[in-house]
């Protein structure tokens, strides 16, 4: 069994492999770069650690399997194995020969796994005996085998029926295999049926005690030696010993006797080149993260079906589609995006705002026209106030000012209201949006107010033309006295339609204010790589070259819509790191003055969406 204690974690600077491998008598953690091996040198650090990373792998080779990538080959380090100890990922049309090579030397842990079939497991447990005991619901199923008295009565001397078997037969090594099984599964944070958990925990009892653990630091060692004692008594004690028990017997001697210690040198289990399985966490993130419509071009090699079809369920706001192709050959950026600061600004953020209701206008009772819609925000610890309107569907000139229902929802106090959280949907809310003036802050209230340009950015809204029909189609934006929400919003501009574009052209100058197109790159690089003076050449030639022509492709091709061609297009390389914490992304320092930006994403906080279901 593996020995946390043993493993000594370092970072490979010179090749991509993270798993555990030997060299002389040391086992090495390799961990993937960007970590700091510092933070895993407690027994339950690299125990933690070694777990998630097995998640991460299982689930990039369960990807692999259903995209038909996975094949037999040769142990590299000139050991020959059993079948599926070493499997090479192979790319269909792929120039990298090397590849991805996946490692499984001395896998315990999938051993045991493996086995998990639950209805064997039951049946195993409770097998088939003769007992005398005889139940008489099921009398009419052994008259073939009764005595028939003279006196007409009906003798049956003995039934076939569950029972449980005596100790130290076939369902003991189930119960220990049951025991082996629920502890590995409390470490990958997954649950096992409440029948085999009480089998576990009837062994635990029975052999073992609840105070130890075969994943404890200070129990750990004496667990297995019990296991293995239990082991060796269960085996004596087995007088038939079926298919069925060599099957559970082997996976367990191999989880308690496998030492990694006595494996020869080299990669004994985890991955070569993780650049495609950090490129794998990373895209998918991106899946889940982004709405589908503003993700116009991902690398979907390594993603799971579910997810790639995710990233494609809506229309594109843009279609990229065939763009990156030159002289018949296809180039495959990582992604490209269309980002609006909106999700930026929204993450670990709390901010209240006041709102009042205008009443007062030089001195006289002000009602916005019978609207009474009109409200002054004054955001938190600001002098400035914001002069804006808010309306809700359904809204008619007799209903009370739109102060009235939002006192349902929020607190108030001296005609004022605190607005801790976004107005419901069917709120909207509409003020003059100058580009120059947009702060994190006043992204901010647009947000929590649903101001009308954030909803459209919300349906994926990013040309004036779309947000023309929006605003006549959706909202219905005509100079009619009927509906409150569809006219005091925009009143200024629907009085006099020679007005009614301006509201669009200010939609457009926001748009390019808070949108851009963002062409992402995964690297599997450390970012003091980028500013190391010995490696100018090679970072040219492998990733900014590259680069130049994925931003100079997508420029041709924006600057030949009218819609468009103002985006700004920028390039970003993702590079790992780890920290315990829930950030995602960190801005690097300055980067080549800023063509190209730095980011670190967080493999701590992405990790559980990518083995997610």
């Amino acid at each position: 069994m593996l020995n946390f204690n043993e493993l000594q974690p370092i970072i490979n600077d010179k090749y991509s492999f993270v798993g555990i491998d030997k060299r002389g008598s040391q086992l090495r953690f390799c961990l993937p770069k960007g970590f700091n091996p510092d933070l895993f040198i407690t027994f339950n650090s690299k125990r933690n650690l070694f777990f998630c990373l097995y998640k991460v792998l299982r689930q990039f080779k369960n990807i692999c399997i259903q995209k038909g990538y996975l094949q037999a080959t040769a142990d590299r380090d000139g050991v020959i194995q059993s079948d599926g100890s070493v499997q090479k990922v192979s790319l269909p049309n792929a120039e990298d020969e090397e590849g991805n090579i996946l490692y499984s030397k001395l896998d315990a842990i999938s051993a045991i796994l493996n086995l998990y079939d639950e209805p064997k497991i039951l049946s195993l447990s409770f097998r088939l005996g003769r007992t005398e005991k005889i139940d008489y619901s099921k009398i009419h199923q052994y008259l073939h085998r009764a005595v028939y008295l003279n006196n007409g009565a009906v003798y049956v001397d003995a039934m076939t029926l569950p029972r449980q078997q005596v100790q130290y037969q076939s369902s003991d090594i189930v119960a220990m295999y049951c025991y082996i099984l629920w502890e590995i599964k409390q470490q990958l944070d997954e649950e096992i049926t409440p029948q085999l958990q009480a089998l576990a925990e009837n062994f635990q009892h029975r052999y073992v005690g609840a105070e130890y653990s075969l994943f404890h630091q200070e129990y750990c060692t004496i667990t297995v030696d019990i296991l293995k004692d239990t082991l060796e008594i269960i085996e004596s004690h087995t007088p038939l010993k079926d298919v069925d028990y060599w099957q559970f017997h082997n996976a367990i001697e191999l989880f308690l006797y496998g030492e990694l210690s006595q494996q020869n040198e080299g990669k004994i289990w985890g991955i070569k080149n993780f650049h495609s399985v950090w490129e794998s966490m990373c895209l998918t993130y991106l899946a889940k993260r982004v709405p589908s419509e503003y993700i116009l071009y991902m690398d979907t090699r390594f993603l799971a079906d579910d997810v790639a079809a995710l990233a494609n369920t809506s229309p594109k706001v843009l279609n990229l589609a065939n763009v990156f192709r030159i002289q018949n050959t296809q180039l495959v950026p990582d992604a490209v995006i269309i980002p609006n600061l909106f999700n930026q600004q929204r993450q670990g953020k709390t901010i209240n705002y006041s709102l009042r209701k205008d009443v007062i206008n030089s001195g006289i009772v002000w009602n916005d026209f019978g609207y009474e819609t009109a409200f002054y925000c004054r955001p938190f610890n600001s002098t400035k106030e914001i002069y804006l309107r808010i309306a809700y569907e359904g809204q008619s000139s007799k209903d009370c000012h739109t102060f009235a229902e939002l006192e349902k929802l929020y607190s108030s106090q001296n005609g004022r209201l605190t607005v801790n959280s976004q107005l419901p949907s069917n709120f909207y809310s509409f003020w003059d949006i100058d580009s120059d003036d947009l702060n994190s802050q006043m992204l901010w209230l647009m947000f929590q107010l649903n101001h009308v340009f954030y909803i459209a950015l919300k349906k994926g809204i990013c040309t004036a033309s779309e947000f023309k029909t929006f605003l006549y189609n959706d909202l219905d934006v005509t100079y009619s006295t009927n509906n409150v929400l569809n006219v005091s919003l925009f009143r200024k501009y629907t009085e006099h339609s020679d007005k009614r574009s301006d509201v669009i052209k200010m939609f457009e100058e926001f748009l390019y204010a808070v949108s851009y197109l963002k062409i992402i790159d995964v690297k599997y690089q450390e970012k003091k790589y980028f500013f190391d003076n010995d490696n100018p050449r090679s970072i040219k030639e492998k990733d900014i070259r590259k680069q130049f022509v994925y931003e100079y492709i997508l420029q041709q091709f924006i600057n030949d819509k009218d819609t468009i061609k103002n985006l700004e297009v920028k390039s970003y390389f993702w590079l790992p790191y780890y920290q315990n914490s829930s950030r995602i992304i960190d801005e690097c320092p300055d980067y080549l003055n800023e063509y190209i930006s730095l980011e670190d994403i967080n493999f701590a906080a992405i990790v559980d969406m990518y083995i997610a279901d």
